[in-house]
């Protein structure tokens, strides 16, 4: 059983077949909204392991080549088909196209899968945090003033973020935005410049990024105000500089993945003003 790289143009149905996978082995609605961005923005980045005609395993990633690094994740086994090295094979897969595209490997593994990528030469580089959104922010109202992200908007956040994440996502967060409408803001400076933005999904606040607590909090306040259809969460990076004051606003840890590397030492950028991932299989 040998991963493969799913032709998205060619087979209509093998995203929803994937996320039925994905809902079975996380429990978790649905991962469609994510499995769409890769499908666009890095389509060779999309692998499944088959069996009898049917999905039995799923991964992910994505790469930044001008950053060096990508991402891995939605690393799926269908419950009955787990400890046959299923999970392996798609991340070894995985591995090798971000190293066709020059990149290492980052993931976030949880407590079952870390052994497994830490056989494989991952090597952890922190914890990152799931925190529960916040009913409301504890103190003052921030100072700062966030609008909604609008499409004039983009370029500017995406060159913003590229400093700050380190890789350009300029697709990716384009793609995103498309998907959650009226649920993105910006804060600028007096002069103009963009100093934090937000994306909100579902059930997820990311990217979530800031360059100091004041817009932190005004980003969050947004955050707040959307309508949540469960329970939305903020997925905390090891290198973020906010993960105190996110805490210190009322969010609520739920849990931590180690947070693992292979062929990276450091990633690039001004990682700290990350507060919140796109998600924990794109970074």
């Amino acid at each position: 059983m040998l991963p493969r790289v799913v032709m998205v143009d060619r087979e209509p149905g093998m995203l929803a077949a994937m996320d039925a996978v994905m809902r079975e082995a996380y429990g978790n609605p649905s991962f469609a909204s994510a499995l769409e961005r890769f499908a666009f923005v890095q389509p060779d980045g999309v692998a499944v392991v088959e069996a009898d005609g049917h999905i039995v395993g799923t991964g992910c990633c994505m790469a930044y080549p001008d950053a060096r690094f990508g991402w891995i994740g939605l690393i799926a086994t269908r419950p009955g088909w787990e400890r046959r090295g299923i999970g392996r094979a798609v991340t070894a897969h995985l591995v090798d196209v971000l190293a066709r595209h020059g990149c290492g490997a980052v993931l976030d593994a949880s407590a079952a899968g870390g052994p497994v990528y830490e056989r494989m030469g991952f090597v952890d580089r922190g914890r990152t945090i799931a925190l529960r959104l916040p009913a409301a922010a504890a103190g003052a109202p921030a100072a700062s003033v966030c609008t909604a992200l609008d499409a004039a908007d983009l370029p500017a956040v995406t060159a913003y973020d590229a400093v700050r994440f380190g890789g350009d996502r300029r697709a990716l967060l384009a793609t995103a935005w498309e998907q959650r409408p009226g649920r993105a803001f910006v804060i600028r400076a007096a002069d103009g410049s963009v100093t934090g933005y937000l994306l909100a999904s579902g059930d997820v606040v990311g990217p979530l990024v800031a360059d100091d607590a004041v817009g932190l909090r005004c980003l969050l306040d947004a955050a707040q105000r959307l309508p949540w259809t469960g329970e939305a969460r903020i997925n905390v990076p090891p290198d973020s500089g906010h993960l105190r004051a996110l805490l210190d606003l009322g969010a609520e840890p739920l849990r931590s993945l180690r947070h693992m590397q292979l062929g990276v030492d450091q990633l690039p950028g001004r990682r700290a003003a990350v507060a919140g991932m796109l998600s924990l299989g794109e970074g």
